[in-house]
């Protein structure tokens, strides 16, 4: 089975602003799609309310972002999100993004790989990692940044789990004080 997928969780001010995420994450992956069945059409996401305003979870099996996440965030308002992305045997993918009105900010983005196979060298050539990345994503969500450091140093947590549908972002979700949407 593939795992394939992505995952994105924002935490937005209010309600007004929830669909937005969802519906610019629909419309760049069906654009990227092109013709055909694209999956996706069985997006699946939730609002839930928070003590600082929404958070939308949204799950789009099958696809991935194809490099172009910046795009989800376009005209969001002010805020934090993470990215989750499997590219099954290429690996995974976690990205922390800042959000404004302007789109958002990419903090912090880690890439792990099978390590008995090579990386995927454009995917690779993206990672936003070190020690000033890591603080950037650390202080949007108020945690320690040595956690990030950690499994930028020893990824085995998360390449343990290549495979597993959601698992490998365990480490990165719970550090963030999320956990992976149940749709």
């Amino acid at each position: 089975m593939s795992t394939y997928g992505l995952v994105v969780i924002a935490d937005v001010p209010g309600n007004d602003a929830a669909e937005h995420p969802v519906d610019r994450v629909t419309s760049v992956l069906r654009d990227s799609w092109g013709s055909g069945s694209c999956p996706v059409e069985d997006l699946e996401y939730q609002i839930d309310q928070t003590a600082t305003g929404v958070q939308v979870s949204i799950n789009v099996q099958g696809m991935v972002a194809d490099h172009r996440e910046a795009e989800f965030f376009t005209g969001v308002p002010a805020g934090r999100a993470v990215i989750c992305e499997d590219g099954d045997e290429y690996g995974v993918v976690f990205q922390v993004w800042r959000l404004d009105t302007g789109g958002g900010q990419c903090l912090y983005r880690a890439y792990v790989h099978d390590p008995d196979a090579d990386p995927e060298p454009a995917t690779a050539a993206r990672t936003i990692s070190g020690a000033g990345a890591a603080e950037a994503a650390a202080q949007l969500y108020g945690v320690d940044a040595g956690v990030l450091l950690e499994l930028e140093d020893d990824p085995t947590p998360v390449s343990d789990e290549l495979g597993v549908i959601g698992t490998p972002f365990g480490p990165w979700l719970e550090h963030c004080g999320l956990q992976w949407p149940d749709l």
